[in-house]
């Protein structure tokens, strides 16, 4: 196996956010219904090689250059979140009816709050501007390098285990959150403008999707199928549930569909990459890319189900670990 190595140098303390105050809206669904709170907290561990630190901060503080030695923390804070289906993290649904056996059988595309509407807007956010639902949680990141001299291969880092976890505040009631949760991670180049501020160049890529559990069975749909599927245009012009195309890993799981490695691993003071592993960021440098993760509650999952009695009392942390290797 050809295998690429370079010794790195952990900090001791990791550069993160947090993504707080995000609570399940309490409406009727037929995927799901509660009232919970959902904290995702993600974490980039920074690491030393050849002079330079791959760092991450907020997309609005941009890259922060000049505290070399500090790992950086932002905070940003969600809204109540319901359930929703994509295949591309730009078009979503959410479902609008359901057969007597509580089965969805029809879906539509909600209709996002715009500025003009809310001037405190957030992504994901449409419905009733007083009472508004969330389709999904997005937050935005730089990933850069404090020297202008190297360039960071960015991974997803699995050396003391899996790199994006789900953990629980107080105790759960149900598990419904969790096997239910999608995590997606997007890269963006930007650049600067003639006022010196970054601005996104290019179009939005989807790296991965990764999901706590492994999903298996069927969704609370009339039409469902067993898998990893969302909701889109099938072969007949209507919508139902499909399989989805996007490339995901799951628990500790981490070569896709595609048999594609997702994850670079630690021997010693050594990070390793099998050749072929895929690089959620490739070359990134000084000026750094937009790393975009988003959060939601996939509905046609098997145990997206509605559930009136899941009063959970526990609130969930995400965090997502990466790794960076000299680019060759």
């Amino acid at each position: 196996m050809n295998v690429k190595k370079m010794k790195m140098q952990l900090m001791a303390t990791a550069a993160s956010v947090l993504i707080s105050g995000v609570a399940l809206t309490s409406a009727t669904y037929a995927w799901y219904v509660s009232n919970h709170t959902v904290e995702a907290t993600t974490t980039q561990i920074s690491a030393t090689t050849n002079g330079f630190i791959l760092q991450i901060a907020t997309a609005d503080q941009g890259p922060q250059h000049g505290g070399e030695q500090t790992s950086l923390a932002a905070s940003t804070k969600g809204g109540r979140i319901s359930p929703s289906s994509t295949d591309n993290l730009v078009d979503w649904y959410v479902c609008e009816g359901w057969n007597g056996e509580g089965k969805v059988t029809s879906y539509r595309t909600p209709t996002f709050t715009t500025k003009a509407e809310d001037p405190n807007v957030k992504p994901g956010q449409y419905g009733d501007v007083k009472d508004p639902h969330y389709a999904y949680l997005k937050s935005e990141y730089i990933l850069y390098t404090i020297t202008e001299t190297g360039l960071a291969d960015v991974y997803l880092d699995a050396s003391e285990g899996s790199p994006i976890t789900l953990s629980a505040n107080g105790t759960p009631t149900t598990d419904t959150i969790p096997k239910s949760m999608r995590v997606g991670i997007t890269i963006q180049n930007i650049k600067k403008n003639a006022d010196n501020k970054y601005i996104d160049d290019g179009e939005e890529e989807l790296k991965i999707v990764y999901a706590p559990y492994e999903e298996t069975g069927k969704g609370n749909d009339a039409e469902a199928r067993d898998g990893w599927t969302c909701i889109g245009n099938s072969t007949d012009g209507k919508l139902k549930p499909v399989a989805v195309t996007y490339p995901y890993i799951y628990a500790t799981t981490y070569t896709d569909q595609n048999n594609q490695n997702w994850v670079a691993t630690k021997v010693g003071k050594n990070y390793e990459v099998s050749s072929g592993t895929q690089k959620i960021a490739s070359s990134v440098g000084y000026d750094g890319v937009k790393m975009r993760v988003y959060i939601w509650m996939e509905g046609t999952d098997a145990d997206c189900v509605n559930n009136a009695a899941a009063e959970d009392p526990a609130t969930y942390n995400v965090n997502v670990k990466l790794a960076g290797i000299s680019a060759e």
